[in-house]
């Protein structure tokens, strides 16, 4: 099943209930006329349970990725996503019963949200949000917990919480269920988790190819670290004060099958290409340093990519190759 983006409901990556009750047609739990109703959001996935007597759970799993296409941008190109796809599984009773349970006994409902637990770490990136909202006869309660897996069981409710995760992960199998999900996702297309992380499904010809060139990919992953520890060297030595220009692009590099440099290439639109000085300065001293650079030591034998960035003490060089 597929739903197209809404402005008005939100364009990110599932935040909050209401972009799940929107894109994927779910009751609000403060309207569900079942006496206990629970509702876990997770990455890519929601976990719905609910019952009338706090012993029979029924529920269901939905899981979810957005889909992306290429556009245009003042930066050059990227991908921007379009909808969601998803589907919903039914839970075991006898699964969805167990969970159920445990989850009362547990008292997950009176878990506080961690803007209310004392010494929450906030300080973690991109490490993930996971949300509960219990409806428990009249009681309603939402709680929000960030980087979780990431918090020291020190910090009060933290033991609490992980275990609480991690048994609805085993119990429902999400991880398998989930890349079930993804294994059937239309092949030559592309597609984001958490916003951030992407995914590509290949096409048959696109898997035909990468099979077939299976053999200079073996070879180019022998020489790989070689390449790379001359690269970075020999560019920190021909720019010792690399950390003291205004660079700040990542390039992405292209060298031909002699080791040669083909290309240097940022993400970034045309004009500002044109009129960006700090760019075409970093440029020109990049240019300058590859002149001087040569892999004649070894034979690439193909053609081959590597990334450039400026970090805070030197310059970097990794390869985007996926082996």
């Amino acid at each position: 099943m597929r739903k197209d983006l809404n402005d008005e409901i939100g364009l990110r990556y599932l935040s909050d209930n209401r972009q799940a009750e929107y894109y994927f047609d779910l009751l609000p739990v403060e309207q569900s006329e079942n006496s206990y109703h629970f509702r876990y959001i997770k990455s890519g996935q929601v976990i719905e349970l609910y019952s009338d007597d706090a012993k029979n759970f029924k529920g269901q799993i939905v899981n979810f990725i957005q889909e992306t296409k290429e556009v245009k941008t003042d930066y050059g190109r990227d991908n921007k996503p379009k909808n969601y796809v998803f589907e919903k599984i039914m839970i075991p009773e006898v699964d969805a019963s167990k969970i159920g349970q445990f989850m009362l006994a547990f008292k997950s409902h009176k878990i506080p949200t961690d803007s209310l637990i004392t010494d929450w770490n906030f300080n973690w990136l991109d490490c993930g949000i996971i949300k509960f909202k219990h409806k428990v006869g009249d009681d309603i309660s939402d709680a929000t917990f960030t980087c979780a897996h990431n918090q020291n069981d020190s910090v009060p409710y933290v033991s609490k919480i992980k275990k609480l995760k991690d048994t609805i992960a085993n119990t429902f199998q999400l991880k398998v269920v989930f890349d079930e999900f993804t294994d059937k996702l239309p092949k030559g297309e592309s597609y984001i988790i958490d916003g951030w992380i992407n995914m590509y499904k290949l096409s048959q010809k696109q898997l035909e190819w990468w099979e077939k060139s299976k053999p200079i990919r073996e070879y180019q992953k022998t020489i790989k670290d070689t390449i790379d520890y001359y690269l970075e060297s020999e560019l920190n030595r021909l720019i010792p004060n690399s950390t003291e220009l205004d660079c700040f692009d990542e390039y992405r590099l292209t060298f031909n099958k002699n080791g040669r440099l083909r290309s240097m290439k940022v993400d970034m639109g045309f004009w500002e290409r044109m009129f960006d000085k700090d760019y075409q300065k970093c440029r020109r001293i990049l240019k300058k340093a590859f002149r001087e650079i040569k892999i004649d030591f070894i034979d690439p034998k193909y053609m081959f990519y590597r990334d450039l960035s400026f970090g805070g003490k030197e310059i970097y060089i990794t390869d985007p190759t996926l082996y």
